[in-house]
């Protein structure tokens, strides 16, 4: 893809970032930004987390692109500059915190206030738990608690959607979803492969995944859950604000 950024981003901008656009910018993304990463930020954060973090960084940076640039323009290279930043501070940051909490496998981490608009797959998983009647402000909230990573391992995935609101069964199946586990690829994954929405969620066991991520399902991965009793992560404080 060598469609300069401007033009995509300004395509997907005026067109109110419908499914189509959006593909191509996430396309140049991938191509660009993702692919072309160095090894050594991928050994230090991982190969997948250094892969999803840089996706996100790349999709916020290109909606505020859209809202305002830089005088001299943007480019591949302008975009790719600013998400290897990013990811270098990760790496530090995440090595400071080990060092000032070196009996904790997780360092504790500061709540998020800001939250970013979600990438085009993301999206697209956030309407399907919308559809299945978890809230949209709450849908939204935790995938971008679950996004904020690195690292981007099931488990710390898990707790990060643990301290945003989700209970115990909803915070798997939303890590199943997004994060996936041996053998068995995430929607996530599938999306950015390529296969199309109706085939990744035509499949049953991601519409389980979907259900138990709204928090519909009772005995998702065998267990009974306080889910049916109680509303899940619903984060009426979120859509309160």
């Amino acid at each position: 893809m060598d469609v300069e950024l401007e033009v995509l981003i300004t395509e997907a901008a005026r067109s109110e970032w419908a499914p189509e656009p959006s593909r191509h910018l996430a396309e140049g993304i991938e191509t660009h930004i993702v692919g072309p990463l160095s090894s050594r930020l991928k050994a230090a954060l991982g190969h997948d987390e250094a892969s999803q973090l840089a996706r996100v960084i790349a999709w916020e940076r290109c909606r505020e692109l859209a809202v305002s640039r830089p005088a001299a323009g943007v480019s591949w290279g302008y975009l790719a500059n600013l998400v290897r930043w990013r990811l270098m501070d990760a790496v530090r940051s995440d090595l400071l915190r080990r060092q000032r909490h070196p009996l904790t496998h997780e360092p504790p981490e500061l709540e998020v206030t800001h939250r970013s608009p979600l990438g085009p797959h993301l999206e697209r998983i956030a309407a399907e738990l919308e559809r299945e009647g978890l809230p949209a402000p709450a849908a939204r909230s935790l995938i971008q608690a679950a996004s904020d990573g690195p690292p981007f391992y099931r488990s710390t995935v898990i707790m990060r959607l643990r301290r945003a609101g989700a209970r115990g069964a909803q915070a798997e199946a939303l890590a199943w979803l997004l994060r996936g586990g041996p053998g068995r690829p995430s929607a996530l994954a599938r999306l950015a492969q390529g296969q199309t929405p109706a085939v990744v969620f035509g499949d049953p066991v991601v519409r389980r995944w979907i259900r138990a991520g709204a928090g519909r399902d009772l005995r998702f991965f065998g267990r009974r859950s306080l889910l049916g009793h109680r509303p899940a992560a619903r984060l009426d404080r979120v859509s309160a604000a």
